[in-house]
């Protein structure tokens, strides 16, 4: 009997262990997304959420609404570039830290979320963050500054 009812506890404490949210480092941070000024598109917006979590891991979370119905998207976190001093922008700066998540198809409305989890080291030297069609010449219609 002792060892069922230890078995019980053990498999309630295992249960409750994985219910947990990841441990949090700092706290979440919000940037608004600004409209690139794109042909095609009708001001679009939204916001990229991210968060520092134990481990090293930042997660991200981007949610924009916009975008042209039905097509690809990818988004990466940017370093300064030297194609402008003044909007980050427009830097033209490397990819740092690989792509948020996957490529994602925003919905029929043009809305788009895209979740993914970077290593919080590779972001150090992150700057913007953009969301961008996955095509050749990569249009960009949202950028967020950091």
């Amino acid at each position: 009997m002792k060892k069922r009812a230890l078995l019980a506890l053990v498999g309630t404490v295992a249960l409750a262990a994985c219910n947990q949210a990841p441990d949090v480092s700092g706290k979440s941070v919000t940037k608004n997304f600004t409209d690139q000024k794109l042909t095609g598109y009708n001001a679009p917006s939204g916001t990229a959420v991210f968060v520092d979590l134990t481990g090293g891991d930042r997660r991200t979370t981007l949610t924009v609404k916009g975008l042209k119905p039905n097509t690809e998207y990818l988004a990466h976190y940017h370093a300064m570039g030297s194609a402008s001093t003044t909007d980050v922008c427009k830097s033209n700066g490397a990819v740092v830290g690989g792509m948020i998540g996957m490529t994602t198809r925003s919905n029929a409305s043009g809305d788009l979320t895209i979740k993914g989890f970077q290593m919080t080291a590779d972001l150090k030297d992150a700057k913007y963050i953009n969301v961008h069609e996955n095509v050749a010449g990569l249009p960009v219609p949202v950028c967020a500054p950091l």
